[in-house]
């Protein structure tokens, strides 16, 4: 099962405010996962989610007065696999930051907060359950990142004021394949 994750913004390496970027990240998926539950066989997971779950296990998680819905989860023995086409406005080879920590800002802001402190304090109030696409990052059993030079934000992204803003901001495609490593009831609709 196959599907892709799309991101244009900040994808800072080591934010001042940790927390509060990746919630800003995490929201942006939540939106995309969020209409992903409509569609089958995803609408499936819904059973399991809250409110109301009608069916064991249940994977959402409450923390810091929120509530998460993973969509892969080790309760349902699912795991990903990610491949990440990552656009930036440097030039290959002179990159003012480094991969390695912008993946870490990425996998945080795929998965449900471990702690309250990473839920972030600009979450919206009264949002309802947020979804999420992994439950933990150790879900990730293969990730695979290519770097490219974003050459004209203009035109393809939504403005953003002056041409200094487009300096930071990165384009990812995150191509998410679902895998099962164990069958049962609940991810036989996942094992295509």
């Amino acid at each position: 099962m196959k599907f892709k994750l799309l991101y244009y913004g900040e994808l800072m390496s080591n934010p001042k405010n940790r927390s509060r970027h990746i919630s800003e990240i995490r929201m942006t998926f939540h939106q995309q996962m969020k209409g992903l539950i409509d569609i089958s066989p995803w609408k499936n997971l819904a059973q399991h989610m809250v409110p109301n779950p009608t069916k064991a296990p249940i994977l959402s998680k409450s923390m810091g007065g929120y509530v998460f819905n993973p969509f892969i989860s080790d309760k349902l023995n699912m795991f990903v696999e990610l491949d990440i086409q990552m656009l930036h406005p440097e030039t290959i080879g002179f990159a003012r930051a480094d991969i390695d920590n912008r993946a870490k800002t990425l996998l945080d802001a795929l998965r449900c907060p471990q702690n309250e402190h990473e839920c972030g304090a600009n979450m919206p109030k009264n949002i309802g359950p947020i979804y999420t696409l992994l439950d933990n990052d150790n879900l990730v059993s293969k990730l695979s990142i290519n770097t490219s030079h974003l050459l004209s934000p203009e035109g393809v992204f939504p403005p953003c004021g002056k041409d200094e803003d487009h300096k930071e901001k990165l384009f990812l495609m995150i191509n998410v394949n679902v895998r099962v490593s164990e069958g049962t009831l609940e991810n036989l609709p996942f094992m295509v």
